[in-house]
């Protein structure tokens, strides 16, 4: 598979502020990369580096091997779907669309031919002749992905597109997102900080913090094997229990089971991606869904502790349990007719823990 974007050791300093602290990442060609992570991690500033809108303080830049890091923005072939759509008021759709074009240089025929293409894209065929006034907000999403389309860039980043949206229509754009990606076969780098999208959208995922990049990996194994603990609290709801390692031993060759003392509470098994001296202070991460409400004297409950809270959330019910060292934990459970347990507040309750769903993190 071959490179459309490698990254080599960047940099971008604001005066005293470090924006990227020595990025390198490569995405493949036809691939949907996400850029994750909390505002200030420098997602947008790598986003607008690769754009061309942001000069570089040290390291460097290549799309399909060609060193892009010092090129003018209008010289990369390069398209950017903003998180303000910026159309044109006083155009129609169509030529909002056209307009990449016609500053190419493109034929009049080509350019029809491609404008006609692209409405039937983004299903707006019937709006052609309308203003951007005239569109809901989703519409005017996707005329501003067709117009970036439009002109065949061999890269589209997109920066936070869907914030603007409500939930539904953004849940639903997600998925015309992806499957335009997948039609057109363009690269594209999408930024945001919602984790969910990030889960739902992307080939593999580059979560950032503090102008680094933490860990990339497609959704799977940056959700069910974090490298850190910022990854693994950043990513969905997790549990973190301090607990001191007792013995470590390789289940496969690329992971380890990693034997933990929860002070004052239990003794639990984790997984981890490399072998731990015992006496190693770290965390033991659960997420609530791996864990199970039981009665107290059920013979699988691992930890023990008493109901404090319960949210109802549609499809699942969170339980808050405050165990018996004072810790809380969450337990989410599905709302189905095969829950074993239904949990009052204040009642004495059992936790049972899928095998091997916990994993060890250092400090």
């Amino acid at each position: 598979m071959s490179i459309a974007v490698a990254v080599d050791q960047l940099s971008k300093h604001y005066a005293d502020v470090i924006a990227l602290n020595n990025v390198s990442l490569s995405i493949n060609d036809q691939e949907f990369f996400t850029l994750l992570g909390p505002s200030g991690c420098g997602k947008t500033t790598l986003l607008r580096v690769i754009a061309g809108f942001e000069s570089v303080s040290s390291g460097s830049v290549h799309l399909h091997g060609k060193p892009i890091a010092n090129l003018p923005a209008n010289k990369r072939s390069v398209n950017t779907v903003f998180q303000h759509y910026s159309l044109f008021p006083h155009m129609s759709v169509a030529d909002n669309i056209k307009f990449g074009m016609q500053m190419k240089g493109s034929t009049a025929s080509h350019i029809e031919s491609r404008c006609k293409q692209m409405l039937e894209l983004v299903q707006l065929g019937e709006f052609a002749n309308r203003k951007p006034a005239q569109l809901s907000g989703g519409q005017q999403q996707r005329v501003a992905l067709a117009r970036a389309l439009a002109p065949e860039p061999e890269l589209l980043l997109l920066d936070e597109p869907l914030s603007a949206l409500d939930l539904k229509l953004r849940q639903a754009m997600r998925l015309e997102l992806k499957q335009i990606q997948q039609e057109t076969g363009i690269t594209f780098i999408f930024v945001t900080h919602d984790q969910e999208e990030a889960l739902t959208m992307s080939d593999r995922i580059a979560v950032m913090s503090n102008g680094e990049v933490q860990q990339i990996g497609d959704a799977h194994t940056i959700y069910e094997q974090p490298r850190n603990r910022f990854v693994a609290d950043f990513i969905g709801e997790i549990n973190m229990l301090d607990c001191e390692v007792l013995s470590s031993s390789a289940s496969t060759d690329t992971q380890y089971t990693v034997a933990c003392d929860i002070t004052g509470l239990a003794q639990l098994t984790a997984n981890a991606d490399q072998s731990v001296t015992p006496g190693t202070q770290g965390s033991l991460c659960i997420r609530p869904e791996r864990l199970q409400l039981l009665a107290a004297d059920h013979p699988d409950a691992k930890l023990l502790g008493t109901v404090d809270q319960l949210v109802y959330l549609g499809t699942d019910t969170q339980t808050t349990v405050v165990l018996n060292n004072g810790i809380k934990l969450l337990v989410r459970s599905s709302n189905n007719a095969t829950q074993h347990i239904v949990a009052q507040s204040g009642e004495k309750i059992g936790i049972g823990i899928d095998t091997m769903a916990a994993r060890f993190l250092d400090n």
